[in-house]
């Protein structure tokens, strides 16, 4: 019995496991693999690493100088290119705009606008500086008057204390371009007129909700026939006034109102006039700074721009008191130097204005939380600047996992933004978490739960 058991002991069925001592075969075999997987890993990285090298080559060429800066989901650096070299930002000044107004004023602030009238039946217009006193928001207001029991005016008088007369704009020219519209604090569709001329030489109204003026049918002449066109009231503050009162004359007219005299009063109200209405626009800001954003409109920005300086330090509004409140937002914002900063415009018309892509960046992460109020273009919230050889490029990259802000701004004679901005985008989906990062000198390090260096 002890024997048949100690044979079929000495004669198993199965091998039993036999660890192998360090140094044997199998043991080999798996160092063999992590080798390759080791190689693998560092083969996919350096391919990853040399075309990082390769769209920094291409940012920096393509740039001549300029300044490129990218950001991930979470506000750490991806990539910088010069980010503390000053230039002019143009209109992607707008997004420091945009974010003042809502912390200085409210999202939900109303741009005002108020009647008065005297003994004599006299309707006094004084203005507050609202930047969207359009043809649909007067017939509101002249609906509002006839309600307050307003059914015959001896006169129209314009009131434009609220604002200095001495206003000027840097950049902007005596042009007819819309672009150049005078701001002022009694202000009617943007300082423009849209007009049209049919093929007999006709001028008439483009917009649908806007009568055609006399002074609007002299001003049409000029457009050539079979075509429309915008036009800025430029020339003279005197004759954008006038366009004021003769609008709402017009609408006044529509609504049944008598209006006896049709010259139209310039002189500041005064203090024994009795106030009629005080109206609200009926839009708030949020909706006024979605058209900023959307349009890019150079004379909303600048009228937002004199209202703050103005609501912070008193009426009337100058252009010192504007960029004495944006340049204290900033500095307690988001300590801005500045010394090396300038901020002469709120709209980027001027070329005086200076800032980095740094202080930008600054700016669009502090405005995540409204990044809807710039435009969606093929999965890029971009919002472009340009002046003559400056095109910029700034807003959010959407990804999976959230926002990637970036910055492009060049000064240059070519425009080479769109591609700087493909190649930018390219850099960026190979920017994944757990990747790799880019140094300001360009090359690629291994990722951390840190920002890159800043050199």
């Amino acid at each position: 019995m002890y024997t048949m058991f100690t044979l079929q002991k000495k004669r198993p069925t199965t091998k039993p496991y036999r660890r192998t001592q360090p140094g044997g075969i199998p043991d080999i075999k798996r160092r063999i693999c992590v080798c390759f997987i080791c190689l693998a890993f560092l083969a996919c990285f350096t391919l990853q690493a040399s075309a990082a090298d390769s769209l920094k080559l291409g940012l920096s060429k393509l740039t001549n100088g300029g300044a490129v800066l990218l950001n991930d989901e979470s506000g750490n650096q991806l990539f910088a290119l010069n980010p503390d070299k000053k230039l002019i930002p143009a209109s992607l000044i707008k997004f420091i705009t945009a974010l003042a107004a809502i912390d200085l004023l409210g999202r939900d602030f109303r741009f005002r606008t108020e009647f008065y009238t005297d003994q004599k039946g006299t309707l006094g217009i004084k203005g507050w500086g609202d930047p969207f006193l359009v043809s649909e928001e007067i017939e509101t207001i002249v609906s509002g008057l006839k309600d307050k029991g307003v059914l015959s005016v001896r006169q129209i008088r314009t009131d434009t204390s609220a604002f200095s007369p001495e206003i000027q704009i840097p950049g902007v020219s005596r042009s007819l371009n819309p672009y150049d519209a005078l701001n002022g604090s009694l202000v009617v569709n943007f300082n423009t007129l849209f007009l049209g001329k049919t093929e007999e030489g006709v001028v008439y109204s483009a917009e649908e909700h806007t009568p055609l003026t006399p002074l609007a049918k002299n001003k049409g002449q000029i457009i050539k026939p079979g075509t429309e066109e915008r036009i800025s009231l430029a020339d003279d503050k005197v004759e954008s006034l006038s366009y004021v009162g003769e609008l709402f004359i017009t609408f006044m007219k529509q609504a049944g109102i008598e209006v006896q005299l049709r010259e139209i009063d310039h002189k500041p109200i005064e203090s024994r006039w009795t106030l009629l209405l005080r109206h609200p626009n009926s839009r708030n800001l949020d909706f006024i700074l979605e058209g900023l954003m959307k349009y890019s409109n150079n004379f909303i920005a600048n009228q937002i721009f004199l209202v703050m300086g103005a609501e912070k330090l008193g009426y009337p509004a100058t252009m010192e008191k504007s960029r004495e409140v944006m340049n204290r937002y900033l500095e307690e914002k988001w300590q801005f130097d500045m010394m090396k900063t300038v901020i002469e415009e709120a709209s980027g018309i001027s070329r005086q204005n200076l800032m980095s892509a740094r202080q930008l960046m600054k700016v669009l992460e502090s405005f995540r939380p409204y990044h809807e109020l710039v435009s969606l273009k093929d999965g890029v919230r971009l919002k472009s600047g340009t002046l003559t050889d400056v095109y910029n490029y700034a807003g959010y990259l959407e990804t999976d996992n959230g926002l990637r802000p970036f910055v492009i701004m060049t000064h240059q004679r070519s425009n080479h933004r769109n591609r700087l901005l493909k190649m930018l985008r390219k850099l960026s989906e190979s920017l994944n978490t757990g990747s790799f990062r880019v140094h300001e000198d360009g090359s690629a390090v291994p990722p951390t739960n840190q920002p890159t260096e800043e050199i």
